[in-house]
């Protein structure tokens, strides 16, 4: 039997893999792009410099079972590796909380001088078309579907894939069109996108409502609903609501002890910038909207 080791490295958060086989392992993932597109960033390599394994895979042994226990994660038998990354992601993100890195489930961009975070919140309806009727407009991109910001709201890392092309065995979702489905009801083509360069601390957060059969409303969102779609967003990394496979709910990383310091970290974070709520049909419109409040 031997063991080969992985390590992934994710900003200030490194974990090890270690799978158990009789068979070779060339590696563990062979595609990085639903970690990168879910968790703004991360690498992985052959070996590992960390003492002992944070992810354990017994990947010869005939029943199918997971376990969670002292901070280590235990998979027995076959998994996918789309199984394994959803897995991934929210244990990472779990670390990365730890280390005040707050992972929120939007898109953001720097639009006319100011950088607006699209917060996907409780519904996530326009997160990503908001982004790309911005950059129509000329906004260059922070990230696209995770964005990392510290403790001040400072922006660390984000995705930068506007789509998310591929999807790897057990993450198959037939209810999620092409992404491109989208982009021609709404508009005649891409933009062209430009990442953004520099520092960057998240200046206004906005929360877009899209139905093509909306009439249009605006506002600013009052302090408990900040928060309140916020944490929602927050706890998205979690996976709580993911069923990895028949029988196997996503383990709980999360806890008492990083419930509250999300809690500490929106609250301050919420205070000191303004949301805006944009309820409308389209994207164009939802630009119109925001571009009262800046």
């Amino acid at each position: 039997m031997a063991i080969y080791t992985e390590q992934i490295n994710c900003d200030i958060v490194s974990i090890r893999l270690d799978v158990h086989s009789a068979a070779p392992v060339d590696q563990v993932l062979e595609d990085m792009t639903f970690l990168n597109y879910r968790l703004g960033g991360a690498t992985n390599q052959r070996g590992s410099i960390l003492p002992k394994a944070d992810f354990i895979w017994y990947k010869d042994e005939a029943e199918k079972a997971i376990s969670y226990e002292d901070g280590v994660i235990t998979l027995r038998g076959q998994w996918f590796e789309g199984e394994i990354q959803r897995i991934l992601v929210s244990f990472i993100a779990s670390k990365l909380f730890e280390k005040d890195r707050f992972l929120f489930h939007s898109s953001a961009v720097n639009y006319k001088g100011k950088n607006i975070l699209f917060l996907g919140g409780e519904g996530n309806r326009g997160k990503s078309m908001s982004q790309i009727a911005a950059c129509k407009r000329g906004a260059t991109i922070l990230s696209t579907e995770t964005t990392v910001l510290d403790w001040d709201g400072n922006y660390i890392m984000g995705s930068q894939k506007v789509y998310l092309r591929k999807r790897a065995k057990g993450t198959e979702r037939i209810d999620k069109p092409s992404q491109d489905e989208g982009v021609a009801k709404f508009f005649d083509k891409d933009p062209e996108y430009a990442l953004y360069q520099g520092e960057a601390n998240i200046d206004l957060v906005m929360m877009p409502d899209m139905d093509g059969n909306y009439a249009t409303v605006s506002g600013l969102m009052a302090d408990y609903e900040k928060e309140y779609q916020t944490f929602h967003c927050l706890c998205d990394y979690f996976g709580m609501h993911i069923l990895l496979s028949s029988g196997f709910p996503m383990p709980m990383f999360d806890t008492p002890e990083l419930r509250k310091k999300r809690a500490d970290f929106i609250a301050q974070f919420a205070k000191q910038r303004p949301y805006v709520y944009v309820r409308c049909a389209n994207p164009e419109i939802l630009i119109d909207e925001l571009e009262k409040y800046m």
